[in-house]
């Protein structure tokens, strides 16, 4: 008997997938913000639901990877978080030695669709507040 697989072998279709894959192609912390320390990145989700996911926590050192997207904490949304812009405001870039502000903090909307709701083509009623901590690497 043979057995056929549910999921597509070209891992690229599914969202999340490609996400991953962009997290790993993406520059280290310290070549693009090499000020940087440590950012700490704190994700509070809020929703209509009674069954509001756990909050997220994420400390990146100048070895992790620059990348600033968070899946929608809902397994069956197709959306994220996109707090690149957000990070590149409070870092600035590679060419500007300024000084590091210290935190930021904001509230995202998803915008991706959840599977029970795709004949809708409503839009995922998840929120997230975001907090962004950032220290300055240390001379030595």
């Amino acid at each position: 008997m043979r057995v056929v697989a549910r999921k597509s072998s070209n891992s690229q279709t599914h969202p999340r997938d490609r996400m991953l894959s962009e997290r790993t192609r993406a520059a280290a912390l310290r070549e693009l913000f090499p000020q940087v320390g440590t950012l700490r990145i704190e994700l509070v989700f809020n929703d209509l639901s009674p069954h509001v996911p756990s909050p997220q926590l994420h400390t990146l050192y100048p070895a992790a990877s620059a990348f600033f997207r968070f899946a929608c904490p809902c397994a069956d949304c197709d959306g994220d978080f996109d707090l690149t812009a957000k990070v590149k405001s409070l870092l600035g870039d590679s060419s500007e030695r300024r000084q590091l502000r210290g935190s930021s903090s904001g509230q995202l909307s998803c915008q991706g669709i959840r599977l029970r709701d795709r004949a809708g083509s409503k839009a995922c009623s998840m929120q997230v507040n975001f907090r962004l901590l950032c220290s300055a690497l240390h001379a030595k």
